[in-house]
């Protein structure tokens, strides 16, 4: 999302008061979380769908899910769109309303068409594109929020909590869903956006958007070492030769057999990366995107952000088992559907705990030692699941929970360290969209290891544990200035 830097100086008067704000931010983080299909109550009814009425395989599994949701790789093209293009004079509400109908509406849909793949992939994917643009209008309320009233870290902090809730509860209830009629679950979701676009219809009011003139002339200085005002970026040779790169890697595989798909994501995003290199590199006059040019030119620049970026990549993208593990949960352990539900509940409330214990220890300890002890942590609780049991289930749950939330936060940290200055919300939304592609092709590979290459789960463990051990050979290429300083720690101190 692109912030609006902060203006000193200037009393805004705001249409809605500060309790407004926070509910709307709450409210609105609670329902683009909870009513996902990935991770949250959407998960196990989905996947026990598409496993036992349309008999699909893992392989086919990961695959839905990796189109299903590859919107939320696109969250920067919808922060551009609702900075830039005001509806009526809204850039939040209104945007807010929009994606909690299309979201509730693809629900209500998703009902009525379970036995038609192909209708039902297509409606999931609209159903991300609504909670995508309700999200990345939350989030810009979130921004707007902390500088109208000076809390940025309390609201940050709210955001985190209601989400964290979400992913608690969402499992839960999933859980028990999954062995219920597939209306139970579309009835939820399809109530839960309603229920945000109630909310922001009838209980809160925007602070109308300023007219383009308004907004340039209100803007501050650019950021020290930021291209000036329509300043168009000019890409380097190294920007060219990735850009190769990712289309011969889509090349090659469209024409492999079976990765056809890991192809087709491959080009999406490549088209994706040319779409923010046009919006870099061509003359615009509107304030917004040139606010979002030089934005852009600064995090094309950045040798530090893409290291950043790389490592992200390299962390999410390890052959990952999600799919293959519920396979064998429910196939080879027998686990009950609400079984499964509650230890990805257990994985999410040890996840909240270690966020507190993170937060505690980042002042104490160094970045690069962070990062290679939470690394190194995740590779040993990855291989606790070489021994996976029922009566091992709990335990192994909660420690992968804990250590998983521990490198996140780690990686989150050099992410938020590695954005320039000045563009903060649109580089941030860059690096989540490298992880959230990430994580969407780790489950696709993963189970086409076990589904074409016929691995067995204990290897691919072995694989993802020594694939992420892998990355900590990267971490000495990381600045120094990055990742030698504490949490509050002032560079050069």
């Amino acid at each position: 999302m692109t912030a609006t830097p902060e203006r000193h100086g200037a009393t805004p008067a705001p249409a809605a008061r500060r309790r407004d704000y926070l509910l709307m931010v709450a409210i609105g983080a609670f329902a683009t979380t909870f009513a996902q299909q990935r991770n949250t109550f959407g998960n196990y009814p989905i996947l026990f769908l598409l496993k036992e009425r349309l008999h699909f395989g893992r392989e086919q599994v990961a695959e839905f899910f990796m189109w299903a949701t590859f919107a939320w790789s696109l969250k920067p093209v919808a922060g551009v769109l609702t900075d830039a293009f005001p509806i009526r004079g809204s850039r939040r509400r209104a945007y807010l309303v929009l994606g909690g109908v299309v979201g509730g509406s693809c629900w209500a849909l998703l009902g009525v068409v379970t036995g038609n793949y192909h209708l039902f992939l297509l409606v999931s994917i609209l159903l991300n594109v609504g909670l995508v643009l309700a999200s990345t209008a939350m989030g810009g309320l979130q921004v707007e929020a902390g500088q109208l009233f000076g809390l940025s870290g309390r609201i940050s902090s709210l955001r985190q909590v209601v989400m964290s809730i979400a992913l608690v509860a969402g499992p839960l209830l999933g859980g028990w869903l999954a062995k219920q009629a597939f209306g139970y679950t579309a009835g939820i979701g399809t109530l839960v956006m309603l229920a945000l676009v109630g909310f922001a219809v009838f209980g809160f009011k925007e602070t109308a958007a300023r007219a383009p003139d308004e907004a340039a002339a209100g803007e501050g200085a650019p950021a020290e070492g930021a291209p000036a005002a329509g300043a168009r970026h000019h890409p380097s040779a190294a920007t060219w030769l990735g850009v190769a790169i990712l289309l011969a890697a889509a090349i090659g595989s469209v024409l492999i057999h079976g990765m056809l798909n890991v192809g087709l994501s491959l080009f999406a995003m490549l088209a994706v990366f040319l779409f923010v290199l046009a919006l870099a590199t061509t003359r615009v006059r509107n304030p917004v995107l040139v606010q979002a040019q030089r934005q852009l030119s600064q995090i094309l620049s950045s040798r530090a952000l893409w290291l950043a970026a790389a490592m992200l990549f390299l962390v999410f993208v390890v052959p990952g088992f999600n799919t293959a593990l519920t396979y064998r949960q429910s196939d080879e352990l027998h686990f009950s559907k609400e079984l499964i539900g509650r230890l990805a509940s257990v994985e999410g409330t040890a996840g909240i705990a270690f966020a507190l214990v993170y937060a505690a220890i980042c002042s104490r300890f160094n970045l690069r030692t962070l990062i290679i002890l939470s690394i190194a942590a995740n590779v040993a609780g990855t291989l606790l699941f070489l021994s996976y049991t029922a009566s091992d289930a709990y335990a192994v749950h909660a420690v992968t929970g804990a250590v998983s939330v521990l490198s996140d936060l780690s990686l989150m940290d050099l992410a938020i360290r590695s954005t320039p200055r000045g563009c903060e919300g649109l580089g941030f939304a860059l690096m989540m969209s490298v992880r959230n592609f990430a994580i969407a092709m780790s489950d696709v590979i993963g189970s086409k290891l076990m589904d074409q290459a016929h691995f067995s789960f204990a290897t691919l463990v072995l694989i993802n544990a020594c694939t992420t051990a892998a990355v900590l050979l990267f971490v000495p290429a990381l600045p120094r200035a990055l990742v030698l300083r504490k949490e509050g720690q002032i560079a050069g101190q």
